[in-house]
């Protein structure tokens, strides 16, 4: 268990995706046709591996190696990765109360290439026939036990109706501080920018800028800025460039990135990011040190393979608490 508590004794809980990733890391990125095995030339297999996936399912990862006692809420197919997910959630200290099993379905799965020559990640996702989560199965989520709900960026009508919610939870509840919402829009679909203007933090990741067309961080800091709720944080990672953030007195913060001395697996550094990044903020960070702290377990993350690693780097990366204001707005927002 890390020495990291919340502020305030409450949970953060992340509500999305989770499947299996099948991986595959190979020297270069296989040509169309090829076979490659353990021992081919001169491309070959380095390392293959089960790992439970996906974006918010990630976050809890993170935020569980840090201490923060996440909680996932999503769907989960009664299938025969139903156990290897639940018991790897528990391995990170993650709950699962908030989980839906759903019969008679099949768990997503994504089929991932990693080049250790170029550091690439190639995903192929598929998902048969189980449902998202829904608003109705979010309406019956304790609040109370939380201080902060993460949305992964789909579903969006759902997720557009679990965000009323928690407002009205929050406004039901004036005696105590109100929930933090975030919302994570990454993916390029047009549907995702329904979603711009009701978190208190959005993170903008850099697909779904050059899918918008905004050519850097800072520019798509200043236009999505206008769009977002008022006065709300807007942050967006932009890979080597680091990333940049927006307060909610509108003044941009900037932090560089902390590339590893070698490039191992990429597959959930945008997670890592965005978890490390909720902590510190949960934390009572200012903005600069939370998005500081999201980049450098985010570059740590790079430099390791798969998650267990990266356990031993975040317990010994302490986010430093600095008084801040923007950080106390968005903590007592409604």
């Amino acid at each position: 268990m890390s020495r990291f508590k919340n502020p305030f004794g409450e949970r953060i809980l992340c509500v999305g995706h989770v499947c299996i990733d099948i991986i595959a890391q190979c020297s270069s990125y296989p040509e169309e046709d090829d076979k490659v095995g353990t021992n081919t030339k001169p491309n070959r297999c380095i390392d293959q591996r089960w790992q439970r996936g996906g974006n918010a399912a990630n976050n809890c990862t993170v935020l569980g190696m840090l201490g923060a006692r996440p909680a996932f809420c999503g769907t989960v197919a009664a299938s025969h990765e139903k156990g290897f997910i639940l018991e790897d959630f528990a391995k990170y200290g993650i709950s699962t109360d908030n989980v839906v099993i759903h019969e008679n379905c099949d768990c997503p799965v994504s089929c991932v290439i990693l080049s250790a020559a170029s550091g690439s990640r190639t995903i192929i996702h598929s998902n048969k026939n189980l449902p998202e989560i829904s608003a109705d199965d979010f309406a019956k989520v304790d609040l109370s036990d939380f201080g902060w709900v993460h949305f992964e960026g789909r579903n969006v009508s759902n997720v557009c109706n679990m965000i009323r919610h928690v407002r009205a939870f929050n406004q039901k509840h004036p005696e105590r501080k109100p929930v933090t919402i975030s919302v994570e829009i990454e993916k390029a679909k047009p549907e995702l920018e329904a979603l711009i203007p009701l978190p208190d933090v959005l993170f903008v990741a850099k697909d779904y800028a050059k899918f918008k067309g905004y050519s850097n961080m800072d520019e798509t800091i200043v236009t999505v800025q206008s769009l977002a709720f008022p006065g709300a944080v807007v942050i967006c990672p932009w890979g080597e460039a680091g990333a940049s953030a927006s307060s909610t007195k509108g003044t941009v913060v900037r932090s560089p990135a902390y590339p590893p001395s070698k490039v191992i697996d990429t597959l959930g550094a945008g997670d890592t990011f965005n978890a490390a990044t909720i902590f510190a903020l949960h934390k009572g960070c200012s903005l600069v040190d939370s998005i500081s702290f999201g980049c450098k377990i985010a570059g740590a993350k790079v430099g390791v393979r798969g998650w267990e690693p990266l356990r031993e780097v975040v317990q010994n990366t302490v986010p430093l608490v600095s008084s801040a204001d923007e950080t106390a707005d968005i903590l007592h927002r409604t």
